[in-house]
């Protein structure tokens, strides 16, 4: 039974309504998840009223690598509490912070007279990137203030606090046991794990690009699987329209938000799969216009190449030009 004519233009006109609200679904998502990322204290401590029985230190980190596994942020003193000298908010005595899990410097001395100034740590994470764009980066950092110098070094109580707003990721913090990395008068340090996770609108925004990237091969397989079966004209110039969406696919490749590096899980799930598809159907169309294209002048009727001699072809020339001229005459 076939379908009425009158039903074809109602089902287009319900594909075409259906499709623009997917797409603006996915926009306010879209949108919506990047307003939702805004700044937040994951690292609990700071408060108006900083502690009078320890030191009180800020975390805040500023980048994030992830293919390199490092943690870039800005560690500064809140409030030097119980060994703060009298009247002044400096020092009694010379501090030093001892940072753990980090590719530099791990001890900062701070001096008597001295107003402490943030230092840029560089941390040391644990991650894989090439899970991209669900990978996480973690350190754990143990943080240790010894005050006064030489032998009469002795440990300070020391809390940590901080707040995170890279774009792009989120933060989360949780306090775990002490190792023997660290271990102040016999006893481990209590460290605290530092988590680096994609924000969940950089997530969002690669499904896009990945869902955009996998309509390419469809539209190009289209084209050319109808062009092959006769149904629609076989126009050469369509095949610069393939070969262009197989050179975009390396852009929107990098596109990516994060830049995830070559050999991630994308690349043999998705990239390769779309590059492979328009491939295909590039040679489908080839295909296509070898069977169904227009044939050039010089080709026979049987398929065959017509070879003229360029003598022959003159005088053949020739002789239509004497018999237009005669025909004139007469």
């Amino acid at each position: 039974m076939t379908e009425p004519a009158a039903a074809r233009p109602h089902r287009g006109r319900a594909l075409a309504i259906a499709l623009i609200a997917v797409i603006v679904l996915v926009y306010v998502t879209v949108v919506a998840l990047y307003a939702l990322n805004e700044r937040a204290v994951n690292i609990e401590g700071c408060t108006d009223e900083p502690p009078s029985d320890a030191v009180l230190l800020s975390l805040t980190p500023e980048s994030v690598n992830a293919a390199t596994d490092r943690l870039l942020a800005n560690l500064s003193v809140v409030s030097f509490g119980p060994i703060a000298a009298q009247g002044t908010s400096l020092l009694s005595e010379p501090l030093t912070i001892l940072v753990s899990d980090t590719d530099g410097p791990r001890t900062f001395t701070i001096a008597q007279d001295e107003i402490p100034s943030p230092q840029s740590v560089n941390f040391i994470t644990d991650g894989y990137v090439e899970r991209w764009p669900f990978d996480a980066h973690s350190v754990d950092v143990a943080i240790v203030s010894l005050q006064g110098e030489g032998d009469r070094m002795r440990a300070v109580p020391t809390l940590l606090c901080g707040s995170a707003h890279v774009p792009g990721w989120t933060f989360s913090s949780q306090e775990i046991p002490g190792t023997d990395e660290v271990v102040v008068d016999g006893e481990q340090v209590t460290q605290v794990r530092i988590t680096a996770t994609r924000s969940i609108a950089a997530v969002a925004f690669g499904v896009v690009i990945l869902c955009l990237m996998a309509v390419l091969p469809v539209l190009g397989l289209t084209v050319a699987i109808v062009a092959y079966r006769g149904i629609r004209k076989v126009e050469a110039t369509l095949m610069s329209w393939m070969a262009a969406m197989l050179f975009a696919t390396i852009p929107l490749r990098t596109f990516l938000p994060g830049s995830p590096p070559i050999g991630s899980w994308v690349d043999y799930l998705v990239v390769l799969w779309v590059v492979a598809g328009l491939v295909l159907g590039l040679v489908i169309y080839v295909l296509a216009w070898l069977r169904w294209g227009t044939r050039g002048e010089r080709g026979a009727a049987d398929g065959s190449i017509a070879v003229v001699a360029a003598g022959a072809a003159a005088s053949a020339a020739d002789s239509a030009a004497d018999g237009s001229d005669g025909g004139s005459a007469d």
